[in-house]
């Protein structure tokens, strides 16, 4: 039956999507026919002056080189809409530039140092090419061709995250096949899931901390970015690692203005009390020497949060750039940014069944009791100990609101204080030599309350992060001895090259990235508690303050009944009402320093040859100990109960990771390429750090990647089109019982993915992928299996009078992900008539899934359609955006399968958005 259903869906998005979008094509071939017979004459305008770092620049405005052919003027182009932009490398990855003159001839699958300005079709406007085959990022050092990287990449525009008006990570799903959006069980979500794993965030090209599976840390300010670089596959050698990742994402700061002084402004109102507003301004302050850029975005509403009962999102961010040049061969760039955000998370409905997914009809029934051992039945309030769980007074099933939400009480709130600066400066020795030093510091507190009903507290009282990495970057020629030239002998240099370049095909084309990065982390995190028995609430009936399990005392914790310590809630020390528990892989007070050289190289052997090194070493030095607050008689009796003592340990750990990933490029439209990668990488606690209960193998946990991808440009550039596939392998955090012995699982990914961007004129483009992936938990051959909240679903605890939630561990097999779809595909159109009217359609799909290991509720197969109708004037612009405008009714799962959360997807799930209307306004000066 829903093998049948999802056919059905299937086979009624792609009519949908095809009914949409081919008279948008024939729309555009139109334009392309009209175009041929009557150009258009592009306005003159005049030239921005020289830029100080060749990192994307914002395409409200350009920041070219004189060389650039003239572009359309300001007057013309709206600061809201594409302007011409640079290539897509953040500040960090300013390169040392090739020798001038006519003597550089490289073949086009070497990545140069210099960021160079391409536009890849004849016809278009760089600002206005959506297609990345000559696109240059730095994603893995120096900059390199898109076509030419041996990695899949989306570049994601400011002129695209403005199409939907992206605010969150889970938006990136609309651009890149296998981002899946979640909720995470009502955890804010700070990173995208890519390809079924976390994808680390970087910040121009530096590790951005405080984030653990993808949640916790602090929320993406989408307005701070010109474009963000989404990578699938390993994380790039030159970044470092921070935990097993599917993928990364780069944000590309917003740069100053040389030329003139320019902004933008812009408020935002719609459905479900969304209201945000954004300013965004820069220009030149010293001529040639000196400019900034300010970005100010405040946000007192948003729909994907105010749909809920109960939930919300205000945040107030301050973004600002300064860029200088005081010397010809020195540029220095400086960005900081002030976020400070306060929110209640959507959490959904608990008790999911395949009756409240298929008929949105909940399981009603009221909490009478809970069991203590041997299935002893004890009426009234109490917590169970692990293993027994809770009794439930079933009712009827009765209809419900999609807009329930767990966390519909004012006691429940999120709260976060971030700051970022971050410094970049790029010294040029010679053409062929430059020093690159990238500095970042990051301040982080905050403090999660999920109180009702989920007894559930997450705290970071303050976090430091500095890192800092400096690179030497270089690039040269080797010839074998037989085709070197007697230097003595006074020739041209260009027609020595031509001619080498026919007698010896070897080029032998170095570039080099070697350096050294420092790290320093330090932060005290409280975690818990450990008992969230969802399942015993009634939605149907309202949550009161005296809602949740109750606490645990050291008394009860070593009684008969729990016999462990470490299941004591612990109360934080200056946040009243709030607890924690220990040796839970989570809480803890550590300091650690990282030193990690790294050393990448990339040899062009010839045209078609090419082969990337590269290696990299982390060392950490780590001093975990007990948050204070923690009694120090948990550690002293947990050996009289079988467990190990819970104190600080000092590690010194060394991490090795190695990639090789050799390419071939038989034609000048399509390279090939395989990727190897070998590194280990360390379980985290809450917020990114290290746990005193580590043990030494958490720290040596090894990740591999084996990728295959192939990458054409097509159509004369105006089509490009990348496949992949790949296998990865390593391991994710799995939940625990406080003191519990196995905090990771082993898995095994496998999948393939297809981009592609096509754009035959300047009117219009298109956007699309799909992705497959599957994964596996690896539990075979451990003394137990994932721990479980509650096993089966309340359809069956009712059936068969099972207690619920009685946080139990599964046998211990091989299992398929849970809470994730196999199949993800995406597609986006835009096109825009010559009178400044304007339509965006996009779409996106997910298959069905299983959300427990039961693999008995299915979550269906689901889509939606979207859409932006615009219309830019000179200087305003008006969008109205409607989303999900079929009005789907659609379930995302508690939590997806790498998350340690999933063990409670048998408590959480959340009903999605139906049809909501939002609209922008936009003032260009």
């Amino acid at each position: 039956m829903f093998l049948r259903k999802e056919k059905c869906l299937f086979f009624s998005l792609y009519h949908l999507i095809f009914l949409f979008f081919f008279p948008i094509s024939l729309l555009a071939q139109v334009s392309a026919n009209s175009s041929i017979s009557a150009p258009q004459q592009q306005p003159q305008t005049e030239q921005p002056q020289n830029p100080v770092l060749p990192s994307t620049q914002s395409p409200e405005e350009p920041q070219v080189n004189q060389e650039l052919p003239q572009a359309p003027s300001q007057e013309e182009t709206p600061p809201g809409e594409a302007q011409p932009q640079a290539p897509s490398i953040p500040p960090s990855e300013t390169a040392p530039a090739p020798p001038s003159g006519p003597a550089t001839q490289l073949p086009p699958n070497i990545p140069l140092l210099l960021p160079i300005n391409v536009t890849a079709q004849e016809e278009l406007p760089e600002e206005e090419n959506v297609v990345s085959t000559n696109e240059e990022t730095g994603v893995l050092g120096p900059a390199m061709k898109i076509i030419d990287t041996p990695r899949t990449i989306q570049v994601v525009t400011r002129q695209q995250l403005n199409t939907i008006n992206a605010q969150t990570v889970n938006d990136l799903a609309a651009f890149t096949p296998g981002v899946n959006p979640t909720q995470m069980t009502g955890s804010p979500v700070a990173e995208p899931i890519i390809r079924g794993l976390p994808g680390t965030v970087y910040r121009n090209g530096m590790l951005v901390g405080f984030s653990q599976s993808a949640q916790w840390g602090p929320l993406m300010n989408m307005m701070a970015y010109d474009n963000l670089d989404v990578v699938t596959g390993p994380v790039s050698i030159v970044f470092g690692p921070q935990e097993l990742a599917g993928g990364f994402a780069n944000e590309v700061t917003k740069q100053p203005f040389f030329d003139k002084f320019r902004g933008s402004a812009s408020y935002t109102t719609g459905m479900y009390s969304t209201n945000m507003w954004n300013i965004d301004l820069g220009g030149p302050v010293i001529k040639d020497k000196l400019a900034y850029r300010f970005d100010y975005f405040g946000q007192d509403g948003y729909a994907p949060y105010n749909y809920y009962d109960g939930a919300y999102l205000q945040r107030q961010c301050f973004y600002l750039d300064v860029g200088a040049k005081p010397y010809e061969n020195l540029t220095i760039d400086f960005n900081t940014e002030l976020d400070i955000n306060h929110l209640n998370t959507v959490a959904g409905l608990n008790r999911p069944t395949s009756s409240l997914i298929n008929d949105g009809l909940y399981q009603t029934g009221s909490w009478v009791g809970w069991f203590g051992p041997p299935g002893v039945f004890h009426p009234g309030v109490g917590t169970a100990p692990p293993g027994a769980g809770y009794a439930v007074d079933w009712g009827p099933l009765v209809p419900i609101s999609r807009r329930t939400n767990l966390f519909a009480n004012p006691e429940n709130s999120t709260n976060q204080a971030y700051y970022v600066a971050q410094a970049v400066e790029n010294l040029k020795i010679t053409d062929n030599l430059s020093v690159v030093n990238n500095s970042l510091f990051e301040y982080f507190s905050t403090t999660i309350n999920q109180a009702i009903p989920s007894t559930f507290w997450a705290i970071l009282p303050s976090g430091y992060d500095f890192d800092d990495r400096l690179e030497l970057r270089s690039f040269f020629d080797t010839l074998p001895s037989s085709q070197k030239k007697d230097s003595s002998i006074n020739i041209d240099q260009s027609t020595h090259t031509e001619q080498s370049a026919k007698d010896h095909p070897l080029l032998m084309h170095h570039i080099i990235d070697a350096g050294l990065e420092f790290r320093y982390f330090s932060d005290t995190e409280y975690s818990g508690v450990w008992h969230s028995p969802i399942n015993i609430w009634n939605l149907t009936q309202p949550l009161g303050y005296n809602d949740f399990s109750p606490l645990v005392s050291f008394a009860q914790a070593t009684s008969p009944i729990f016999a462990n310590p470490y299941l004591t809630d612990i109360p934080v020390p200056g946040h009243p009402g709030k607890f924690f528990n220990v040796f839970n892989y989570l809480s803890t007070s550590n300091t650690f320093y990282e030193l990690s050289p790294f050393y990448q190289h990339q040899i062009n052997f010839t045209d078609q040859w090419s082969l990337m090194l590269a290696g990299r070493m982390n060392a950490y030095f780590v001093e975990a100990s007990p948050p204070a607050g923690t009694p120090a008689i948990l550690s002293e009796v947990a050996p009289s109960f079988g467990l190990p003592p819970y104190t600080s340990t000092s590690m010194n750990i060394v991490q090795p990771e190695v990639t090789i990933s050799p390419s071939y490029k038989p034609f000048p439209w399509m390279t090939s390429y395989f990727t190897f990668f070998y590194g280990q990488t360390t379980l985290l606690s809450q917020f990114g750090s290290f746990a005193p209960e580590f043990p030494s193998a958490y720290y040596h946990q090894n990740n591999f990647l084996y990728e295959v991808g192939t990458k054409f440009s097509l159509l004369h550039d105006k089509l490009f089109l990348g496949v992949s596939g790949y296998y990865q392998t390593g391991f994710i955090p799995a939940q625990v019982i406080p003191g519990g012995p196995i905090a990771t699982s082993q898995v095994a990914i496998k999948g393939a993915q297809l981009v592609g961007n096509y754009q035959p004129n300047k009117n219009f483009w298109l956007n699309f992928g799909y992705a497959f992936i599957e994964g596996e938990e690896l539990w075979q051959g451990l003394p137990i299996g994932p721990l479980a909240s509650q096993p089966y679903s309340s359809t069956v605890a009712k059936l068969y009078g099972l207690p619920v939630d009685p946080l139990v561990n599964e046998a211990p097999l091989n299992y398929p992900f849970i809470g994730f779809p196999h199949n993800y595909g995406n597609l986006m159109a835009t096109y825009k008539f010559d009178n400044g009217l304007g339509i965006s359609l996009w779409a996106l799909a997910e298959s069905g899934n299983f959300i427990f290991y039961t693999y008995s509720t299915r979550i269906p197969a689901w889509y939606t359609l979207n859409a932006r109708i615009f219309y830019t004037a000179k200087r305003w612009e008006a969008s109205l955006y409607l989303y999900n405008f079929t009005d789907e009714h659609y379930w995302l799962p508690g939590a997806p399968g790498f998350s340690a959360a999933r063990f409670m997807n048998y408590d959480y799930i959340v009903p999605q958005l139906p049809f909501w209307v939002q609209g922008t306004l936009s003032i260009f000066f």
